[in-house]
């Protein structure tokens, strides 16, 4: 394995039975593995009856791969970089139907949920292993202020998101120098229209730019057209908290009051 790819093999057998549990993995399910590596998740799966597509980088390890399971009617090996696979492409079935258990390398966890977040309907749940710090930003609250951040409100734009596992790093090899957790999503329709969910990531994004300022004073720098226009509004409904303080649901009704301004502006 080529060390940029940076890929820690899972080698604990009843983590791998936790992610199937959660993942209420069943004879004839579709899987799709991300980074499968050495196999050890896989051989899991395909003992369980399922069709797995497996997305793999590493040259080596794809030929390992293709000697172990190549001959199976179940196993399908797609070999390449997933960031530069049509997400589309990974859920052939249609949508809703396929469910994604990976062991993720921890460089691409946050840029591929980013990355399959407008395709999240072709995916029934999500079932990641990614690293700790991740997972808490993901599936982090205000209540869980220094977490809390563009990424949470991101993940949770269109997943119900939750942390069920955390995995030490004895429980891979090589052995990472941080803690891991395992994280379960859940697409759901994010209550606006599909078309603005990018500018709500971009819109949120520059507001969360300097968190531990008052929310009211970066929408007042970054829109100031709109804070002349709402600023009873917007001090009456925020007040004096800071990004990292507003929940979710207040952050999607503050992005349409945004819209509904732009619009009635243009």
């Amino acid at each position: 394995m080529a060390k940029k790819w940076g890929q820690h093999f899972l080698i604990r057998q009843g983590v791998v039975e936790r992610m199937l549990k959660q993942s209420q993995i069943s004879e004839g399910d579709q899987v799709v593995e991300i980074g499968p590596g050495k196999g050890f998740l896989t051989r899991a799966l395909l003992k369980r009856g399922v069709q797995v597509t497996a997305v793999e980088i590493d040259p080596e390890l794809c030929q390992e791969l293709r000697v172990n399971y190549g001959k199976l009617e179940q196993f399908q090996l797609l070999e390449g970089d997933v960031m530069q696979i049509d997400p589309l492409k990974l859920c052939p079935q249609g949508h809703g139907s396929a469910k994604l258990v990976a062991n993720l390398p921890y460089q691409i966890a946050s840029a591929l949920i980013l990355r399959l977040l407008p395709f999240r309907k072709c995916w029934k749940s999500l079932t990641l292993m990614v690293q700790k710090e991740v997972a808490d930003r993901i599936c982090a609250t205000p209540e869980q202020r220094k977490e809390y951040g563009s990424l949470s409100l991101a993940a949770g734009l269109g997943f119900d998101c939750r942390c069920f596992l955390n995995v030490p790093p004895a429980a891979f090899r090589p052995k990472p120098k941080v803690d891991s957790s395992l994280i379960f999503l859940e697409p759901r329709d994010s209550g606006i229209k599909e078309e603005e969910e990018e500018e709500f990531l971009n819109w949120s994004r520059t507001l969360f730019e300097n968190r531990r300022k008052l929310l009211s004073g970066s929408i007042r720098r970054h829109f100031p057209d709109w804070y002349q226009k709402d600023q009873d509004y917007l001090q009456e409904t925020i007040g004096k908290r800071r990004p990292e303080a507003i929940p979710h649901q207040e952050w999607l009704d503050l992005f349409r009051r945004f819209i509904n301004f732009r619009n009635r502006k243009c």
